[in-house]
């Protein structure tokens, strides 16, 4: 694009943003560093324990977390109806669940060695430009000269980021990437949602639940903790996807940081 072409668009990006500023008031994105929340599961109906030689597709045997000896259970009906995530290895802890009409009859695995590791998305930006209106707000055309210039600018923007989670063997999360701290004086024409910048991960009755909040490190006040609960849909070496409540996510594993056992 010529400097003569940058010239022209200027004027109309500056009238097509849309900044939602109020008052010069700041936008900064907060991005605290925070404790871990010290969570507890309560009727947590699932069963916690270690792999143990003898695994197969069919028959798990797990050294319970409660003690005694390892137990064989059934996982044939888990296979099949695929809710075994992740291919359970000598060594990996394990988290079940069992049928309700027979105790060694598992109706959910996940191995939870298999979490762990750093996993990331890509998101693309949203153009933050609205048409022009009269006073009798209808819109005012674009010439199409000028449309198609400014879309080609907004088209070079539209340049994913990494939204980056490493979940760690203690349950604490650490974020990286995302869009960076926003200020009132930020005038970019695209924007990048909000990454949720979670400090804790725990597995609830079949389900992984996302912490953040807690104490501010150095300070004594806190943060309201929020919590952000999916269902697996999917764990394999490649791909790891979580159904939110109004999506699914899928994430791809940074290869140079997960764990070997993926």
């Amino acid at each position: 694009m010529t400097r003569k072409s940058l010239l022209l668009i200027i004027p109309l990006l500056a009238t097509f943003i849309c900044c939602g500023k109020q008052d010069g008031a700041s936008t900064v994105q907060e991005e605290e560093e925070l404790t871990t929340t010290g969570y507890e599961a309560i009727n947590d109906s699932m069963i916690y324990g270690l792999a143990c030689d003898g695994c197969n597709d069919s028959i798990l045997v797990l050294l319970p977390d409660s003690g005694g000896d390892p137990i064989n259970y059934n996982i044939l009906q888990a296979m099949r109806q695929n809710k075994v995530f992740g291919r359970p290895r000598i060594g990996d802890k394990m988290a079940l669940m069992v049928s309700p009409d027979d105790p060694y009859l598992v109706t959910m695995l996940i191995d939870l060695e298999k979490i762990q590791g750093t996993w990331y998305y890509e998101q693309l930006p949203i153009p933050r430009f609205r048409e022009r209106t009269d006073s009798n707000g209808n819109p005012i055309p674009i010439p199409a000269e000028a449309k198609l210039r400014f879309d080609s600018m907004i088209q070079t923007l539209m340049i994913p980021k990494e939204y980056v989670y490493t979940l760690k063997r203690d349950f604490t999360v650490s974020s990286s990437g995302g869009p960076g701290r926003k200020t009132s004086l930020d005038d970019s024409p695209v924007d990048y949602p909000r990454m949720k910048r979670y400090n804790e991960w725990h597995i609830y009755n079949g389900r992984i639940i996302f912490t953040r909040g807690g104490m501010r490190i150095g300070g004594n006040d806190s943060i309201k903790l929020e919590n952000d609960t999916a269902e697996f849909v999917e764990l394999r070496r490649d791909s790891l996807k979580l159904r939110f409540k109004d999506h699914i996510q899928k994430f791809l594993p940074k290869r140079d940081s997960l764990s070997e056992k993926q």
